[in-house]
């Protein structure tokens, strides 16, 4: 063996290393706010009139902790010495809960701040917030936790016209992302009040929609709900042993048509008559279970014609946990609910559109460079094949549970509710049995190959592959 191949086989032990190394690095490693509950909700109303526009938010004090506010005794807050921490608190929450104006920012200006106990229910309507934020604050003897209350504060803001189009975005605790929530009435003159529940970091929403302000809303939504990670592992999966990229886009189309009609089905009510809220479960597991298929498919023998068969039925089981997060953006939607549809379909096709340009770039260079192309796959698939593992069997087991406490009558209704919209996914899968071999293209090299001794023989028929059809592009 020479240096030039000891030093090439060093190289790619150690990269393989570092990858296995940064993958398996623990989430739980990073700070993400673990000291608070899973869902923390803020409450606020949003209200034009006179010329201006009145903000009342309702913020739990467990989220004031940065601001040192001065205590007493064993915790209690010390309300005699608290009033400028709560300024600085109230303009903190101008600064975090942002409105704008017809795409102008507008400027908070603080009117009153309040402490209250959990047992206040002033905030159950836009009247008694606000009367509650004028009346008197409380007695300084209260005892009062320091995280154990709410900070009350109403912010004013000037508008420059009559109807203004009004929008908002919510930074509060950027670092605990959507496990903030805003919920938010919406009082416009003239009309009927409006409800939201706004996830943190959702960036601006408008409170009343114009149609392609819904249309960029939802398209961008889409367009990153397919860039999960999961997501993309399946699409990395499903890429790493092949070269042609034309058939590889054709799976992935496949997967966003079918993929397109389920989501639409669920995100319109065609699943309300019937209890399936094990689908999501059902989904993960099913998306688990892909990921676990295809690498085994990778070490063994990979088949483009068989991974489109799996891409139409991950895709149609997919749509319906995609659905789900439709369903939940409709209250951004407005009036524009055909928009809202078609422009989340076109963000999630992008998605997935950039995920196959990406993970086809990127294992690429990875093999030409960095592992090669069976080290590579190897080592794709030896990580994504046991996390997908312990994925599907937790899903699975899951699922079991949820469906052992749903009824017999409603499971098997749903079931077939399920099976009617899946049906198009097993017959468009079905079709990939028609596809000539040369759909396929030249896979790399695979492990099962390689113990077989035919690494020699695959090289070979890569060289006849490329002599025979120097024309067609490999990708």
């Amino acid at each position: 063996m020479t240096a030039l191949s000891v030093g090439c086989s060093l190289r790619a032990y150690f990269w393989s290393i570092v990858i296995l190394a940064t993958l398996a690095f623990p989430r739980s490693a990073v700070a993400n706010g673990g000291d608070l509950p899973p869902e923390t909700v803020l409450q606020g109303f949003v209200k034009p009139e006179d010329g201006r526009v009145q903000l009342l938010v309702r913020v739990p004090l467990v989220l004031l902790s940065s601001f040192s506010l001065p205590k007493r005794g064993p915790g209690y807050l010390d309300l005699d010495h608290v009033d400028a921490k709560l300024r600085q608190a109230a303009a903190a929450t101008g600064r975090l809960i942002e409105l704008s104006a017809d795409g102008a920012l507008l400027a908070p200006t603080t009117r009153e701040v309040r402490l209250s106990l959990l047992s206040d229910r002033s905030f159950a309507s836009y009247s008694s917030a606000l009367a509650h934020l004028r009346g008197p604050s409380l007695p300084v003897a209260t005892d009062l936790f320091w995280n154990q209350g709410f900070f009350d504060v109403q912010l004013e803001y000037l508008l420059h016209s009559p109807r203004p189009n009004i929008s908002i975005r919510v930074n509060v605790a950027p670092e605990l992302g959507r496990r903030i929530k805003l919920r938010l009435e919406y009082l416009p003159i003239g009309e009927s009040a409006r409800t939201y529940e706004i996830p943190g970091a959702s960036g601006w929403i408008p409170l009343h929609p114009r149609w392609y302000e819904a249309a960029w809303l939802f398209a961008r939504g889409g367009f990153i709900d397919a860039l999960a990670i999961d997501r993309f592992v399946f699409v990395l999966c499903l890429v790493a042993p092949f070269r042609k990229f034309r058939s590889l886009l054709t799976v992935i189309i496949v997967l966003a048509g079918l993929q397109a009609l389920t989501l639409t089905a669920a995100a319109q009510g065609a699943l309300a008559d019937v209890d399936v809220g094990w689908l999501p479960i059902l989904s993960d597991t099913a998306l688990a279970a892909g990921m676990l298929l295809l690498t085994i498919g990778n070490l063994a023998a990979p088949s483009l014609r068989r991974r489109w068969f799996i891409a139409a039925l991950v895709g149609a089981l997919g749509g319906f946990g995609l659905g789900r997060l439709l369903t939940d953006a409709w209250q951004f939607a407005g009036t524009h609910t055909l928009v809202a549809v078609v422009s989340f379909n076109l963000g999630v096709a992008l998605g997935e559109f950039l995920s196959l340009a990406v993970a086809f770039l990127a294992l690429r260079l990875l093999f030409s460079f960095v592992l090669g192309p069976l080290l590579g796959v190897i080592v794709l698939s030896a990580l994504v094949g046991h996390a997908s593992w312990h994925g599907m069997i937790d899903g699975g087991r899951e699922l079991g549970r949820q469906l052992g406490n749903a009824g017999a009558a409603s499971f098997w209704s749903a079931w077939l509710v399920v099976a009617l919209w899946v049906a198009p996914a097993l017959l468009v899968g079905a079709a990939a049995y028609f596809l000539p071999r040369r759909f396929d293209g030249m896979p790399v090299p695979t492990l099962l190959r390689a113990l077989l001794g035919q690494g020699t023989v695959e090289s070979r028929a890569r060289t006849l592959h490329a002599a025979a059809s120097p024309s067609d592009p490999a990708s």
